[in-house]
């Protein structure tokens, strides 16, 4: 009996065959791991039979461990221990002498250097320094307390500062997670996110459709093979593409232009804050913008699709949770649509004044905080990039005129259209909205099966 790849997996009862594939995989690609500080390690191979030597060692946390720990939190609200993964670029696998396996995938194979100009109109020129030297390998160690984990990545950087350490670091990124009143992670620009996830465990299915809102108008469960493939290195286990993206925020700039978008569509009082909505698709707390124009509801709806929004006059074409996830309103329709869905589990990084009673992120910089974007997929191509160069980047998606998605749409000029009043397409305003998020570097790595990391 093998694991069936079409559908999510049941974990509601374990098998022998199951528990084999949960011991193979590696943590964070079924579900996120939940810890609230992280921190990335790229790493260049400076001795390939140290840095095997060290690989075959490191203890990479399993999907097995992760959900067994997720049960005892759930039970004793006791934090689970130290999440540690590895990930590899093609460039690394070459280093170690196995990149011949992963020669046919694409863009993998290339690095995301060479989709640059694809992805944001320009090249790695204007990326971060360190992000402009390929990594060969990444580690991401993440952990509920900050100081212990500083402590676990300073031993690892002094180890690799050695003369005769397995790995030079190129750069240390640490991440850590805010989150609003209602417990809910929230973005550098104060809107909720990470919301709408695929699903791909039955428990988490079930959980989102008796006390997470309902999947009756919008059912997000995915096929295990949509996020996981068979592994390259060989033996019985799986792997994963990761795509690692240091996304930088103006705040200071986007919140001036949902208070000149305010402006231009003349909204006066709680209305003023649809601008922002219609931007993001959603208000600040969470709340769709096509069900309804004011903030409210706890937990946050996920349960929603653009049927009843089909001329977008409650959520515009453009709004950046629509441009990504059109939930059956795009050309393709709704099976396809779902097809494009990542895992996604990036983390803010950077540090921010939050006030501690309305936990509202309170300055406004114009650099130095972020997302760091990480999403798990079976195809790059067919995923990631397809949707941000063919969805967040088309000025012409869905239909002519839209423009590029406000939000992290990276090329073009063209002023989209924004409506005054809730529900109406009448006295639609032109104005680009855009620009705000900055690439600083990213790439494309492989999530090996567990079998895998310890075969090379």
């Amino acid at each position: 009996m093998s694991i069936n790849l079409t559908k999510p997996l049941d974990d509601t009862v374990i098998s022998n065959v199951e528990k084999h594939f949960l011991r193979g995989l590696q943590a964070n690609i079924l579900k996120g791991h939940g810890r609230e500080h992280i921190a990335l390690l790229f790493l260049e191979i400076a001795d390939q039979a140290k840095a095997l030597a060290f690989l075959h060692a490191y203890p990479v946390t399993d999907a097995f461990t992760q959900l067994e720990e997720t049960k005892l939190f759930k039970e004793t609200r006791a934090p689970g221990g130290v999440v540690r993964l590895v990930f590899f670029t093609k460039a690394g696998l070459d280093a170690l002498g196995h990149g011949a396996p992963f020669a046919g995938f694409g863009a993998f194979a290339s690095g995301m250097a060479a989709d640059a100009g694809v992805l944001d109109g320009g090249s790695n020129g204007s990326w971060q320094a360190q992000l402009k030297q390929p990594a060969h390998v990444l580690l991401l160690i993440a952990y509920h307390d900050e100081a212990t984990l500083a402590r676990m990545v300073g031993k690892l950087v002094e180890d690799f500062a050695a003369d005769d350490a397995p790995f030079k670091t190129l750069l240390v990124q640490e991440g850590r997670a805010y989150k609003n009143s209602d417990g809910e992670g929230i973005e550098h620009f104060g809107y909720v996110d990470g919301r709408s996830q695929p699903l791909m465990m039955k428990s988490d299915i079930e959980r989102e459709a008796n006390g997470g809102g309902g999947i009756g108008q919008h059912d997000p469960t995915a096929p295990l093979g949509q996020f996981i493939l068979a592994d390259p290195l060989g033996g019985d286990g799986f792997g994963s593409f990761l795509v690692f993206r240091k996304l930088e925020q103006d705040v200071a700039g986007f919140k001036a232009a949902e208070r000149h978008l305010a402006a231009t569509l003349s909204l006066a009082g709680d209305d003023r804050e649809r601008a922002g909505a219609q931007i993001v698709g959603r208000f600040e707390d969470g709340t769709p913008l096509t069900l309804g124009n004011a903030e409210g509801g706890v937990p946050v709806r996920n349960d929603f699709n653009y049927g009843a929004d089909a001329n977008a006059s409650r959520c515009p074409f453009q709004g950046h949770i629509r441009k990504t996830h059109p939930r059956g309103s795009s050309p393709g329709g709704l099976a396809f649509d779902n097809t494009v869905q990542m895992a996604r589990r990036g983390i803010t990084y950077g540090h921010r004044l939050q006030d501690p009673d309305t936990k509202e992120l309170i300055d406004q910089p114009n650099d130095g905080v972020g997302l760091l974007f990480m999403s798990y997929q079976a195809s790059i191509e067919n995923q990631f990039h397809f949707m941000q160069t063919q969805w967040a980047n088309n000025e012409g998606f869905p239909s002519a005129g839209v423009g590029i998605d406000p939000v992290i749409g990276q090329v073009g000029t063209l002023g989209q259209r924004w409506f005054p009043t809730f529900g109406s397409t009448a006295s639609p305003q032109s104005e680009h909205v855009g620009g705000f998020v900055k690439l600083k570097g990213g790439d494309y790595f492989f999530a090996p099966s567990i079998s895998g990391l310890r075969s090379l």
